[in-house]
């Protein structure tokens, strides 16, 4: 391997492993930001203000670099005002409870959303990962259309069952019960993910 290409192979993994790290800051500083807040013994609404304080710093600042607003800043941004706006007005425990599948359902709608544009919200992902990649053909980019389609679905028909148990069944059953719901679409949705690219590439 010459110089040149040690260089540019070592440009292209820094690049890639800022990338990384601006999305991981992205979708990971408002969480962290709340629960960091909760460990230091805060109240729910002082962590909220704190975890939508973050998102919306991060939005500004990535949005007066690049001079356009980042998607995943702003749904962070839209996730933890919802929570916040929520616990505000809750007024017991399953309004407080509430937040959780209102955030997922949000997310849901999001993907579901941009199913109707140009770049779906797991191709948007995809591109800030890798800007400078060639255009998927047709068929990769029906692909990545299905499959935010199907996550959006699921996220969305995960939060109506949430919230439904929640109005219906027992605080004393709803808590865990909902958390269950939770992990186990994920799960499923983890495993599609892999069963369908896995196949897409042998098809």
């Amino acid at each position: 391997m010459t110089t040149q290409q040690t260089v540019i192979g070592t440009g292209t993994e820094t690049a890639t492993r800022a990338r990384i790290i601006g999305l991981a800051c992205d979708l990971g500083l408002s969480p962290a930001v709340f629960y960091g807040t909760q460990a230091a013994g805060c109240t729910v609404t002082t962590s909220l203000f704190a975890a939508a304080g973050a998102a919306g710093t991060r939005l500004l600042r990535t949005s007066v670099r690049s001079r356009r607003v980042d998607a995943p800043a702003g749904l962070m941004l839209g996730t933890y005002a919802l929570m916040l706006v929520i616990a505000l007005l809750a007024r017991d425990e399953r309004m407080l409870l509430a937040r959780d599948p209102a955030t997922s359902g949000l997310t849901g709608l999001v993907f579901l959303a941009s199913c109707g544009t140009r770049t779906p919200a797991l191709g948007y992902l995809t591109r800030r990962m890798h800007p400078g990649r060639a255009p998927d053909p047709p068929r990769v980019r029906r692909a990545v259309r299905l499959q935010t389609a199907v996550w959006g679905a699921a996220l969305t028909a995960e939060a109506v069952i949430r919230l439904a148990l929640l109005w219906t069944l027992p605080m004393t059953a709803v808590a865990g019960l909902s958390t269950g719901v939770e992990l186990a679409v994920v799960a499923v949705l983890l495993a599609w993910t892999v069963w369908y690219r896995r196949r897409l590439r042998t098809v």
